[in-house]
């Protein structure tokens, strides 16, 4: 007898196994398009809502600045009512005054009349004259207040004081120097120094024969020394012999040294009677005479007044504004003053 073979038995095939993880992926990439989806219409959902805060929130931010505009309209406007107001009651109240006063004026106006009815020709005649007089009267006292009120009305005007400036010209005529240093004015006898110069000078030429330059001092004078410089020059000249060098003597420079440094008197006391100053101006004439003031920088207040008080005498002033610790000086290479 044939045994049969038992056939074996088929275990679980792989196919289902794919179907079921098939099965799975799907229904994970389903729920994943669901979420997106309601996560899409969520974020548009929210959108128009935020939207629409932002919109009402500046809304309401309009809304209030234009209340406050017309809280600030209906404020303007009551005050500019109330001042009506107010006017509208001062013009009654100086209607009725007015028309009181006018009632006044006509019972006034009617007893005087019956007054002057009363009187006889030459009585009338007196009223009507006192009458104009004191009407007269009261115009007067009324153009009094009127002009004082005016002249109230206007400003006053500051007064700036000033000298005259004209143009400046030079200096060809006398010329009196002196010297404004410490408040204090001094006579510097020019004049008298440099025609001594001039004589002094021929008699020390002779030193230059064997020197190029020599210095010799003047004075004292007038409180001034005088401190000099003569020179040894060489200028060629054309003769018809030819050409020759000549040789000349020059003055190269000058200062005025004060022996003493509290020399001078006070501007305020230089006008009065006695002073130096004023003596010297009363044997001068001022249109024919300069002054020439060397100006130290601690008295420039003080030229200020001097020249005031010599523009009043008429004189012209000319000024040499002085730097500190520089004597007064010249020589043939300087200018001339210029007088104002």
């Amino acid at each position: 007898m044939t045994r049969r073979k038992p056939q074996a038995v088929e275990a679980p095939g792989q196919d289902s196994f794919l179907d079921i993880v098939a099965n799975l992926v799907g229904i994970l990439i389903i729920l994943v398009m669901v979420i997106g989806v309601r996560a899409k219409d969520a974020m548009l959902e929210a959108a128009p809502v935020a939207a629409t805060e932002e919109a009402t929130a500046q809304a309401e931010d309009e809304v209030m600045a234009a209340k406050k505009v017309a809280f600030a309209v209906e404020q303007d406007l009551q005050k500019l009512t109330a001042k009506v107001n107010r006017e509208a009651f001062e013009i009654e109240y100086r209607r009725k005054e007015r028309d009181k006063m006018q009632l006044l004026m006509a019972a006034a106006e009617e007893a005087l009349a019956v007054k002057r009815n009363e009187l006889g020709t030459e009585q009338q005649r007196e009223f009507d004259a006192q009458r104009q007089l004191i009407a007269a009267r009261a115009e007067l006292g009324g153009l009094e207040q009127s002009l004082q009120a005016a002249e109230g009305s206007i400003p006053k005007t500051a007064i700036i004081e000033h000298l005259p400036t004209p143009m400046a010209k030079t200096v060809f005529g006398k010329e009196i120097h002196f010297q404004l240093s410490g408040g204090k004015i001094t006579y510097v006898p020019w004049d008298e120094l440099v025609e001594k110069l001039q004589d002094e000078a021929r008699q020390k030429m002779w030193r230059l024969k064997d020197e190029a330059q020599i210095t010799e001092t003047i004075g004292p004078i007038g409180g001034f020394l005088m401190r000099y410089q003569l020179k040894k020059t060489q200028q060629t000249v054309t003769t018809r012999a030819g050409t020759a060098v000549q040789q000349r003597v020059e003055l190269d420079n000058f200062v005025l040294i004060p022996v003493d440094e509290t020399i001078g008197e006070p501007v305020a006391e230089g006008f009065l009677d006695g002073s130096k100053l004023n003596s010297i101006l009363a044997n001068n004439n001022p249109e024919k005479t300069t002054i020439t003031v060397w100006t130290y920088p601690d008295s420039f207040n003080e030229f200020r007044d001097l020249k005031q008080e010599l523009f009043n005498r008429g004189y012209l002033t000319a000024s040499r504004p002085m730097p500190d610790g520089v004597p007064i000086g010249g020589s043939p290479r300087g200018t001339r003053s210029a007088a104002q």
